[in-house]
């Protein structure tokens, strides 16, 4: 394990924003190998004769079960080991499994390797997150998280427009002759063309990213799981648990979104896959970034004026801000009002997640980010993931009777989590605010 100090000596400018860029580039490929199954439903439907609640599983539970539960382990290591050589094995790990997707002739094998896609992913953020905090001053983490964070939606953006492109590369889903692997359908190539890069990527983080001093805690500090317990236990409890609570129930409707969002415009107004791949993901890489920009740019000026509760002001203000428009785009009556509302919604429902983080580790020791970042995606994750795209998938099926009724149950549940995640942030902020007092902020 790298010493804590209290003696700051940040890396060098230049070399701390290579490391920032090539995390954001692991983030996009995270979410590019997590979210490309959004755009191979209907083929997926088709070739393996599933139903929306299987491809709910596939994108929830299958991921979620291991990407959480692994992730407070992997938080550990990230606590006390090298945190870079945590994140090359997780990324080699996901990326290979996103091939393995491409390999599945049934359900279960699909579903076993969405389970180890989300073992390699458990080790990014965790390890990421503490990174940064100890590659830059406090002044500057805001930017840099931001920079990171913005690696998630250029990776849903490129799900989609990578998953276009090749589903029309092999006309619409049709079957292609590769090396080795011989006839495989146009889905299978999708998982296989965007998982077999990370590895080299995993390689490059291995090699070229030096782990750092952790700073602002004695050495003599508590790092033990009991310390992290009797903290996370402690007066401080009433913040995490409302942060948790209020960023789970945005992260639920933005994971029902992405997940049923192309299904969306392919039923309602009868986009292909390739098309619906070129028009959602040109539309995701431009506002998604964007949104995380603009909800870090708001949380720093409010800063000014609010210092000790500025990004929980933001997050609450985007849950009421963003639920208009997403009742309403689901009904739009022609396929570009839906697609302009879709980038709207888009970029309101990407501003809380550059500042979500850093509102943790402002108000979290050093000797605890790591798992304090875990348990939070612990949260979000297991109930996003699990409760979003099944969710929707059930309230299609079992509530309202049919697959056609989607634009009801996306509406439905933005009505469910928005207001909720707003009353919860009205609980939080306060917490927040005595205990960014109690540090001293």
């Amino acid at each position: 394990m790298t010493g804590l100090t209290d003696t700051p000596r940040w890396p060098r400018r230049g070399y701390a924003w290579y490391v920032v860029i090539l995390l954001a580039v692991l983030y996009l490929c995270s979410f590019l190998d997590r979210n490309i199954i959004t755009l191979l439903v209907e083929p997926l439907k088709h070739d393996l004769d599933l139903n929306d609640v299987e491809i709910g599983m596939l994108y929830g539970l299958a991921f979620a079960a291991f990407y959480t539960t692994l992730g407070l382990f992997a938080a550990g290591m990230a606590d006390l080991w090298n945190r870079p050589a945590v994140i090359a094995a997780g990324v080699v790990l996901w990326s290979v499994a996103t091939a393995a997707c491409g390999l599945a002739s049934n359900y279960a094998q699909l579903f076993a390797a969405r389970m180890l896609v989300g073992v390699g992913q458990a080790a990014l953020s965790p390890a990421a997150y503490s990174l940064i905090a100890d590659y830059f001053p406090p002044r500057a983490r805001l930017r840099a998280t931001a920079t990171y964070a913005t690696g998630l939606y250029l990776g849903i953006g490129l799900a989609t427009l990578t998953g276009g492109l090749v589903i029309n590369w092999v006309a619409g889903g049709g079957s292609a002759n590769l090396p080795v692997l011989g006839a495989l359908r146009g889905w299978q190539i999708v998982f296989i063309v965007v998982g077999l890069p990370g590895v080299l990527l995993g390689l490059l983080t291995l090699a070229s990213v030096r782990e750092t001093a952790r700073f602002g805690e004695t050495p003599e500090a508590g790092i033990s799981a009991r310390s992290f317990v009797r903290f996370l236990c402690g007066p401080q409890r009433t913040l995490y648990l409302t942060h948790f609570l209020g960023f789970t129930c945005q992260v639920t409707y933005s994971y029902s979104f992405g997940a049923w969002t192309p299904s969306f415009l392919i039923r309602e107004f009868g986009w292909t896959q390739a098309q619906t791949g070129l028009g959602l993901g040109a539309v995701t890489l431009v506002t998604a970034p964007l949104g995380v920009y603009l909800g870090s740019v708001a949380a720093q000026r409010l800063r000014r004026r609010r210092p000790r509760d500025a990004e929980i002001r933001v997050a609450f203000a985007i849950a009421l801000i963003a639920l208009p428009f997403a009742v309403a785009f689901p009904f739009a009556s022609t396929a570009t009002l839906a697609l302009t509302l879709i980038g709207v919604t888009q970029c309101l429902i990407s501003m809380p997640f550059g500042i979500s983080p850093v509102a943790l580790n402002e108000v979290t020791p050093n000797r605890f980010r790591a798992r304090i970042i875990a348990v939070y995606l612990f949260c979000v994750n297991l109930l996003g993931l699990s409760l979003g795209p099944v969710g929707v998938a059930l309230l299609t099926e079992r509530v309202f009777g049919s697959p056609d009724r989607l634009p009801l149950a996306l509406a439905t549940m933005a009505v469910c989590t928005m207001p909720l995640a707003a009353a919860i942030f009205r609980v939080c902020a306060p917490a927040y605010r005595r205990v960014a007092r109690n540090r001293g902020q």
